[in-house]
């Protein structure tokens, strides 16, 4: 039996399009740094792809730097500006909390029960001499799918003099992002979140913006980013973008087959599953949710004896299974903190694999009244 797929604000497959545009630009040894005519039609793919992301994600005022990761991306900018101090989210990801400069001012901004920032928080935690702060707030939540309000984040930030950074990982072909309208100043994106490879990212920066180099070496990417470029995976995160601007309609459709999920996983439990940010505006596909002290580990072990591909809330390492810090952050019961998972849909999903997820979901939970 084939793995149910039910993951994927982890990871996505590449797509049949992105493989064979990848496929395509690996039989010649392009390399963009090189003067000769392979050298230039590397450089067009570079900008090919430059220009797909400009118009998906309307950044037409930004500068695309490739990086690894949005991780890098991130790290980038923290690492590479001259911040006193950062103001980020008790929920971002770890690629966002965890990266903190030694010598920078770290505060953190609290969230309320359904894991949406609290703009009172913020406004309260804004230095006060309004000084070379940069604010850090994701667009969306990767475990609980809540969208943060980002565009009022950035205009109170920026009438305070302070500079924005947008997380939009967990945003990009699920939800429209015009990076224009929201006004972020720097933006950090991945492309294995939108069918396309692993190993490729991207950081945007608004145009006139500077910031000291990562990575050091040549002279690529105006020597903002050293190191030659994987002009393949570059080609495949360009056309990734193309197809998931393509995709958005399809992908709020899911709505209906997560609603449906969840009313039959309340009605199994008689309503005692907790459902998290459920009043809150969230994601098409994300459902994530706890039996109340009934542990996650076990609830894993049991989906994957059954070929279903899910995750806890917070990261597995050794065997282990932590507490979700995001819930954590919301408040929640400590009756729940034991037990998050998160089933995340793609447009692909059907309801007998959603059916086939309820059907061992019961049986586990029956088992656990015994």
């Amino acid at each position: 039996m084939k793995p149910i797929y039910l993951d994927y604000n982890s990871t996505t497959a590449m797509s049949e399009a992105v493989i064979t545009k990848m496929t395509e630009v690996l039989q010649y040894p392009f390399n963009s740094s090189a003067t000769h005519s392979l050298g230039r039609k590397a450089n067009a793919i570079i900008d090919e792809a430059k220009t797909k992301i400009t118009a998906f994600l309307n950044c037409k005022n930004y500068e695309i730097i490739f990086t690894a990761s949005a991780t890098e991306s991130t790290n980038t900018i923290f690492f590479g500006s001259d911040f006193s101090q950062i103001l980020m989210s008790n929920i971002e990801h770890s690629s966002v909390y965890n990266c903190r400069p030694p010598h920078l001012k770290i505060s953190e901004i609290s969230c309320n029960e359904n894991g949406v920032i609290n703009i009172d928080d913020f406004n309260k935690k804004i230095p006060q001499n309004k000084e070379n702060f940069l604010v850090s707030v994701m667009a969306c939540n990767n475990e609980t799918g809540a969208i943060q309000p980002v565009e009022e984040i950035a205009r109170i930030t920026h009438q305070n003099l302070g500079l924005f950074h947008c997380d939009i990982v967990q945003a990009v072909g699920k939800i429209p992002i015009d990076l224009e309208k929201l006004n972020v100043d720097y933006a950090s994106i991945s492309a294995h979140k939108i069918n396309g490879p692993q190993g490729v990212g991207a950081l945007i920066i608004r145009k006139g913006l500077d910031f000291r180099p990562l990575v050091y070496g040549g002279k690529q990417q105006k020597s903002k980013r050293a190191g030659s470029l994987n002009v393949a995976g570059i080609a495949g995160f360009g056309e990734a973008c193309a197809l998931a601007q393509n995709n958005l309609d399809d992908f709020q459709k899911i709505t209906i087959l997560r609603d449906y999920l969840e009313e039959n996983l309340q009605k199994i439990t008689q309503n005692k599953i907790k459902i998290f940010a459920s009043n809150a505006t969230r994601l098409a596909n994300t459902c994530f949710y706890a039996i109340p002290n009934v542990n996650n580990q076990t609830q894993l072990i049991n989906f994957d004896l059954n070929n279903i591909c899910v995750s806890a809330g917070a990261s597995c390492s050794s065997g282990t299974v932590s507490q979700s810090r995001i819930l954590k952050a919301m408040n929640v019961g400590d009756e729940f903190l034991d037990g998050a998972i998160r089933v995340s849909l793609t447009p692909q999903t059907t309801k007998n694999e959603i059916d086939y997820f309820i059907k061992i979901f019961n049986e586990f939970y029956q088992r656990t009244k015994k």
